[in-house]
């Protein structure tokens, strides 16, 4: 039997959060990877036409949530525009297409870097002005979406983090808790802010979105606004790391590639009409401790 969902990328940060949201919703599903093997998931490289199209062809999904994304993320996109705009837009626009022609209701993640940070908080209908490269590029994947399909949902979101140990491009968080197991010092920039998203929430959010069977472009963030300094020093706090490691980077370094420096979402379309909570800093921090520890071997 054809699982009911597909998720592209399902063991990165998002996609394992969304196949745990399927699994508890009864939603049968199945997965793929690209550079992280795992036996149970089939392999898919994004970038690849033929493979998208035989693996959506075989399984028939009704649903595809598109949970990868391009290691380096914005620094990468700058330097690299070309391979960028290949994954971001051109992946993405035959991803599309051949969902169209089954049937299939699309789910894309796209970026609160599609605004310039200057007039937040940003509603769903609020004019973009992109920075950079990796801004534009999603963006231009949101038009193409939005005129070429009818069955989507656009979530944009940011400064998502949750537990994820064996990651090569580790998360905000999980950079910091690297630094801090090998007693290194952890650079954290104090004139960076955003809305750090828990990945449980943001997966259980996009299940609810299409359980319910909504459509259109949605922004899904967490409920607190701060700069990346307040929020390694929480972390810090909640899981007993040594302040003395965490160092604040109150300038600009001069490679720093141009984003929005206070970028603020509304979420309050999502929150009028749905039920999955968008937690505040502490509370997915505590949460994501509780992960952490009922991950750790019992003695």
């Amino acid at each position: 039997m054809n699982p009911e969902a597909l998720v592209i990328g399902a063991n990165g940060l998002i996609g394992r959060y969304v196949t745990k949201a399927l699994t508890k919703a009864s939603i049968s599903w199945k997965g793929t990877y690209c550079k992280r093997p795992d036996a149970s998931f089939l392999k898919l490289n994004f970038l690849e036409e033929e493979e998208i199209k035989n693996i959506l062809f075989s399984l028939t999904p009704k649903v595809v949530f598109l949970c990868s994304n391009l290691a380096g993320g914005v620094d990468f996109s700058q330097r690299h525009p070309k391979e960028a705009r290949a994954f971001h837009v051109q992946a993405l626009q035959k991803l599309g297409v051949y969902c169209h022609e089954i049937q299939a209701f699309l789910f894309f993640i796209s970026t609160d870097y599609v605004f310039d940070g200057t007039r937040g908080p940003y509603e769903e209908n609020a004019s973009p002005c992109p920075l950079n490269v990796y801004g534009r590029l999603k963006l231009e994947a949101e038009e193409w979406l939005q005129i070429h399909l009818s069955n989507y949902v656009i979530i944009r979101t940011t400064n998502v983090y949750g537990w994820d140990p064996d990651s090569v491009t580790p998360n905000y968080l999980m950079q910091l808790y690297r630094a801090m197991q090998e007693g290194k010092s952890f650079y954290a920039p104090s004139f960076l802010y955003g809305q750090p998203t828990y990945a449980r929430d943001l997966a259980q959010a996009m299940v609810e979105l299409y359980q319910k069977k909504a459509c259109g472009l949605y922004h899904i963030v967490g409920e607190s606004m701060v700069n990346r300094w307040e929020w390694a020093l929480q972390a810090a706090s909640i899981f007993e790391f040594n302040y003395e490691l965490i160092q604040e980077r109150k300038t600009l370094p001069p490679s720093f590639v141009l984003r929005p420096l206070r970028s603020e979402l509304s979420c309050q379309k999502f929150k009028s009409s749905f039920q999955t909570v968008l937690h505040d800093i502490k509370e997915g921090l505590e949460l994501m401790k509780d992960e952490m520890v009922q991950s750790q071997p019992q003695d």
